[in-house]
């Protein structure tokens, strides 16, 4: 049985006073360890420094004890949203830290030990030793609420914690993702507590929860797996910088700083992308034989031949014939090593060749005396690799790369990139991705330069720091988690594998949502370009807890057309508001509306429209791309992934008209949304919404 005192007095419930003791006892504690962990920062910072290291012993302690302080604070967020009891006599309260009284019995366990997973996944028919299970709901440190479920006779009780879930899906809105340590599902709870090794990707609609699953992932593993994972850490990629400042409270609301959160064009070191590419070009970029591409570009600089040589040393003139540079090129040219590495051999090589025309030079011209004025062999070969002059005849011969270098002259160079490309690529694909500005980058360029950096190599011989920037090695981390996957290419898939030091990944997305220039048919499609030497799996999310019936009816509609295979997940969230059509200038209409929300709505509102009308719509509205205000106007691209109280979906037929992927992007529109959708538009609309 259930019993729930939910939205009636809280008086019915008959232990609500003894379970508000228990949470103040709790937040009297939690304060305690607060404020000794401030404390001991503050003694740390006031000890000596006299004595040769301290200095950095102190810093260090104070660091651990800022941390730690940091950890217990949990800002307005409830330390406490559950209560387990087992029949054979254990209680467990469950919340976001774990916190232990005096005696360190414990008063609260924390959401990701093993003793809480009952919590999340006992059912009526498997209660996985539980005799009640309670949800609270609580508003700062006050207990609003409290749900209680009762197993032992098999019956099957529902979804768990329906009125905390409900609770927590109706409160309005504010800009940035909320943790839902507090609400987890059980199907999110098997794959955030799944094992760490190898790929995990994860398939689910809108509104089933999937990224807050792979952050609470993310926190379980790091919580889970400390001793392993805080070397390398955590590497979270999301699809854009909204999307970043969306889910960046997330983790530390649940404890956890040990993740560094990137767009995958920080994973090569530009500071952005300032050019877009066509359609086109997208595709020709993201395909893997851009590699083949890249290899013949590198071996076409190795192909150069060599030219006679001149070089001023100790007060001689050296000159070095083509035919006597040609051997050390040629023993060279061939798969083993990197471009750079053979930099580095050939440079060395070059300099003996040098030296030994040198030591001809001087016994030559200097007879018996040559000994005397001659520099030794190593040291000759030393101060020839020390000339400025020499590396101008090295780099004119092999250049040392960087991958910024070669990519900028490959696509500017037609010439260049038809030799390259010759076989690979048609010429109307050339055409679509050769440019005239070298640092135009865009973001098709961005897994060109990662694989450039690979094939090239790192150099060996030492340079400037500036010039070693672009080209380090690749940095790993012992987990790899990444949002949005459908919408990177086949070799934006490939930079992702690179950065999992032992292939241990989560991936998640939707292919219904595939908005990108190549979407993937198949998760095994994705999986094919990433990592898996230790395995793949793919789990499913089948429960769309954001969005109301009536708007995913009409969501389906459109899926129904654009991808009939897909089967979208299942709306939680039965009836709503059903959606409204308005029909009149958009730009008016969502100025009306965006007004109307300002002065009478709650939450957030978020208009999406195609790029051509943007500016205009953002004009009328005196919104911006501000995911934090109170009406935001945002493309589709960046929309995907949000979610809002209220959406209008500005022009239907402009969105899929000018996005590739047609109408997955209106069924991604239509499905940012919590409570209301309202489509205004002048032209007629896509057949689905008929």
């Amino acid at each position: 049985m259930t019993r729930i005192s939910w939205k009636g007095a809280l008086s019915e419930h008959p232990e609500h006073d003894t379970e508000q003791a228990y949470i103040d006892r709790a937040y009297e504690r939690l304060d305690k360890l607060r404020e000794k962990a401030m404390e001991r920062a503050a003694e740390h910072a006031r000890e000596s420094t006299r004595m040769f290291g301290q200095g950095y012993d102190r810093d260090v302690s104070v660091g651990v004890a800022l941390k730690r302080a940091a950890e217990l604070d949990i800002g307005d967020e409830s330390i406490i949203f559950g209560r387990t009891d087992a029949t054979a006599g254990e209680r467990y309260y469950i919340g976001r830290r774990n916190v232990a009284a005096e005696d360190n019995t414990p008063l609260v366990i924390d959401w990701r030990v093993p003793a809480a997973e009952p919590f999340y996944r006992a059912t009526g028919k498997e209660p996985l030793g539980l005799a009640v299970r309670r949800h609270f709901l609580c508003r700062h440190r006050a207990l609003v609420a409290l749900e209680e479920e009762h197993f032992g006779d098999g019956t099957d009780l529902g979804m768990a914690g329906t009125g905390a879930l409900l609770a927590a899906l109706e409160r309005p809105r504010s800009g940035t993702m909320r943790d839902i340590a507090a609400t987890i599902r059980a199907e999110q709870d098997h794959i955030i507590r799944a094992p760490r090794e190898g790929v995990l990707a994860i398939q689910g609609g809108p509104g089933t929860g999937k990224t807050a699953v792979a952050l609470h992932r993310a926190a379980y593993l790091l919580f889970t797996h400390r001793r392993q994972l805080g070397n390398r850490g955590i590497l979270l990629v999301g699809p854009n910088r909204l999307f970043l400042r969306y889910i960046g409270r997330v983790l530390p609301a649940l404890g956890e700083s040990g993740a560094t959160l990137v767009m995958i064009e920080d994973l090569v070191g530009l500071d952005g992308v300032p050019a877009a590419d066509s359609a086109a070009a997208a595709r020709v970029k993201g395909d893997v034989r851009m590699i083949r591409v890249l290899e013949s570009a590198i071996a076409g600089l190795q192909r150069r031949r060599a030219r006679d040589a001149l070089l001023s040393f100790e007060g001689y003139e050296v000159p070095l014939a083509a035919r006597d540079i040609e051997p050390a090129l040629k023993s060279l040219r061939g798969p083993r090593d990197t471009h750079n590495a053979k930099h580095s051999i050939f440079r060395r090589r070059l300099a003996t060749r040098f030296y030994d025309r040198y030591r001809r030079i001087v016994t030559e011209r200097e007879g018996r005396t040559a000994a005397l004025v001659m520099l030794p062999r190593k040291a000759g070969e030393q101060a020839i690799r020390a000339e400025p002059a020499f590396d101008e005849v090295v780099d004119e011969i092999w250049p040392l790369m960087t991958p910024m270098d070669l990519i900028g002259q490959l696509l500017t160079s037609r010439e260049m990139l038809r030799a390259a490309a010759r076989g690979i690529l048609t010429g109307a694909e050339i055409d679509a991705i050769v440019r005239g500005d070298p640092d135009a980058w865009t973001p098709g360029d961005v897994p060109l330069l990662d694989e450039a950096r690979v094939l090239l190599g790192a150099p060996v011989r030492e340079r400037s720091a500036d010039d070693e920037d672009d080209i380090d090695e690749v940095e790993t981390y012992a987990h790899v988690v990444a949002d949005e996957v459908q919408d990177l290419t086949p070799m934006g898939l490939r930079m992702l594998g690179r950065r999992a030091r032992h292939a241990s990944m989560t991936v998640v997305g939707d292919l219904a949502q595939s908005v990108g220039a190549l979407p993937p048919r198949s998760w095994d499609e994705i999986i094919g370009h990433l990592d898996a030497r230790r395995g793949a799996r793919v789990e499913q999310l089948t429960i769309n807890y954001r969005t109301p019936g009536s708007i995913m009816d009409l969501a389906v509609r459109v899926l129904a057309v654009a991808e009939p295979e897909m089967t979208p997940p299942t709306s939680v969230r039965e009836g709503g508001e059903p959606v409204e059509i308005i029909t009149g200038p958009v730009a008016a209409a969502a100025q009306t509306l965006a007004a109307e929300h300002r002065a009478t709505g709650d939450g957030t509102m978020c208009i999406v429209a195609s790029p051509s009308m943007l500016d205009a719509i953002a004009a009328a509205t005196g919104s911006s791309a501000d995911i934090g205000a109170v009406v935001a106007t945002l493309p589709v691209t960046d929309a995907k992934g949000l979610e809002f109280d209220e959406v209008v979906v500005a022009e239907p037929a402009a969105l899929v008209e000018e996005s590739p992927q047609g109408l997955r992007a209106l069924y991604v529109a239509l499905t940012r949304a919590t409570r209301r959708v309202r489509i205004v538009h002048e032209r007629p609309l896509p057949q689905p919404l008929r």
